[in-house]
């Protein structure tokens, strides 16, 4: 498998998810689709599907993702880790 430049996922490839999983597909043909690891498409899934009744929500999925980067990278170290402050 060759390994992807950008880690993160696309708003594309979470369409192409959302697509396969209302398809009944599994995650490893999904992974296999996407050339990703399964891993990553499983934790993709399961951090939004909790449920059976939970669906996978592209639009839910891509705006936390966005929100969750710009957060991460807004905290600073120090504020963060004890040993840090001192």
């Amino acid at each position: 498998m060759v390994r992807k430049k950008n880690n993160r996922l696309t708003l594309k490839e979470r369409i192409q998810i959302e697509t396969l999983l209302k398809e009944n597909k599994s995650k490893s043909y999904i992974a296999k689709t996407l050339n990703r690891s399964r891993s990553t498409i499983t934790r993709e899934v399961n951090k939004w599907v909790q449920t059976e009744k939970d669906k996978y929500s592209t639009e839910l999925a891509n705006w936390n993702a966005k929100d969750d980067y710009l957060n991460k990278r807004n905290t600073d170290k120090i504020s963060i880790h004890k040993k840090l402050r001192v």
